[in-house]
């Protein structure tokens, strides 16, 4: 008799599932012939009031600015160079070596001389000044 009950009770919940399942699945199928109807009725919407006003009128396009010449690029490039400075992350406690206008880092480094040999390469194959900074942020004598 026991067995019984057991059996019953988990058919039962079996059927619960079952039905719980049937309307989650019904209801979605709902909410999506809704959000379908409501599509197609602004459609509808849209078509009427573009056809019951006026086309407007097109703009003549505007010239895109023209290249400059090579010789000003180069110039440019070479006054944006800047310099390499090495300055410390108190949050990530590393060194890091960074270009004057740059808004990406160059390279971290662990140590403070590891920062400085590798920012010594950087300015002599790019022939580029550097500047070091101390922990606090101030300027390293040189």
């Amino acid at each position: 008799m026991f067995w019984k009950k057991k059996k019953e009770e988990k058919k039962q919940i079996k059927n619960d599932k079952d039905l719980k399942i049937e309307k989650a699945e019904t209801q979605t199928s709902l909410k999506a012939k809704k959000s379908s109807e409501i599509v197609k009725n602004k459609q509808k919407e849209t078509k009427k009031n573009s056809s019951s006003t006026k086309p407007a009128k097109k703009e003549p396009e505007k010239k895109l600015a023209t290249k400059k010449p090579k010789a000003k690029v180069a110039e440019k490039k070479a006054e944006n160079a800047g310099i390499y400075r090495v300055v410390y992350d108190k949050t990530d406690r590393l060194w890091k070596i960074k270009k004057d206008g740059a808004k990406r880092v160059i390279a971290t480094m662990p140590t403070k001389e590891e920062a400085l040999s590798r920012v010594k390469e950087l300015s002599e194959i790019k022939d580029v000044g550097f500047v070091v900074h101390k922990k606090d942020g101030k300027f390293q004598k040189k």
